[in-house]
């Protein structure tokens, strides 16, 4: 397996040798909740916090372990913060005042991170759960059940269940499941019936949905109230090479969440890469993979919506003509 990256061994034990504060990002999904799930059993005496609410899937996996998960960090904190599977600062605000902070992330572009924040920065893993689980043997800390099994679902959201696995993903899942990790017991963690809300909420994006061609590839748009990345994985599921699904509230905050098809993906489609350049223009914040970005700003949904889509058409464009 690939060794993991990042800071001075002695630094980055000495960081977490204090009282940790495990940070999971807005909306914090099944990997992002995995780690710090498992993080807080190396590290007995950690305190798991949200930022901005848990996915379903988070929801479901801290209920079914009994894990209590804080609905908000404090404003300050003495120890070390430790933020997981977040590219970006703004993702996991408000980040409490604090003088040592660790950031894990897998993402395909860091951040500016507070001056001294020691960055663990593995771009081409899948997963941070594959991070998490290098790095906890590396500090000398045995791989129990209790953090393997987390970790194993954790793998196995992010990666699509597998399906956009690489051979360290399947590497890493074996070190899991050695480690008492049984990997039916992770695909169950995960397996729940979706609220009427969120049902709701996923059909009337799909009254909404427009779809283009371009080339050979389909181009799917929708706009709906919340729930922005199952939305946009469901338009693949019906079909769609690329979905933007888009949201906006009250206050003006808008969010864009991207997924594209392994086809796309394989042809050089790059979503991360695409939002980050909107967030650049509308001073907003985006991060992600090239088959899945997430996208941040004040302004109008539908506007912004139309000038993702525009960029999208654009490197769809690119990857026709050099096919």
């Amino acid at each position: 397996m690939v060794p993991v990256p990042g800071p001075d061994p002695a630094a980055l034990e000495a960081a977490l040798a204090r009282e940790l504060l495990l940070l999971v990002h807005h909306h914090g999904d099944a990997d992002s909740v995995g780690c710090t799930i498992a993080l807080a059993a190396a590290f007995p005496g950690a305190r798991i916090s949200a930022t901005d609410g848990l996915s379903a899937a988070g929801k479901v996996m801290a209920e079914r372990l009994e894990v209590e998960i804080e609905a908000r960090p404090p404003a300050s904190w003495d120890g070390t913060v430790v933020v997981v599977d977040t590219s970006n600062p703004e993702h996991c605000a408000p980040l409490p005042e604090c003088n040592s902070v660790v950031v894990i992330d897998h993402h395909q572009t860091a951040g500016e991170w507070p001056a001294g924040t020691l960055l663990i920065h593995e771009p081409e893993a899948k997963s941070t759960a594959e991070i998490v689980t290098r790095l906890i043997p590396e500090l000398g800390i045995e791989l129990t059940p209790q953090m393997a099994l987390p970790l194993l679902a954790g793998v196995y959201a992010d990666t699509g269940h597998f399906r956009h696995a690489s051979s360290d993903s399947f590497a890493v899942a074996h070190t899991l499941a050695a480690a008492g990790g049984e990997p039916r017991q992770a695909m169950v963690l995960l397996d729940r019936v979706r609220p009427q809300q969120q049902r709701t909420m996923f059909l009337k994006a799909a009254q909404r949905l427009k779809f283009s061609q371009e080339g050979k590839w389909l181009l799917a748009t929708t706009r709906t109230g919340s729930f922005e990345s199952g939305t946009a994985r469901l338009m693949v599921a019906l079909g769609a090479d690329v979905a933007l699904a888009a949201s906006g509230n009250k206050k003006g905050q808008v969010r864009i969440s991207s997924r594209a098809s392994s086809a796309a993906i394989e042809a050089g489609l790059n979503l991360a890469e695409l939002l980050e350049a909107l967030a650049d223009e509308q001073d907003g914040s985006a991060g992600g993979h090239p088959g899945a970005a997430g996208f941040q700003a004040q302004g109008d949904p539908d506007a912004l919506l139309a000038m993702a889509q525009q960029g999208c058409v654009a490197q769809l464009k690119s990857l026709a003509e050099g096919a």
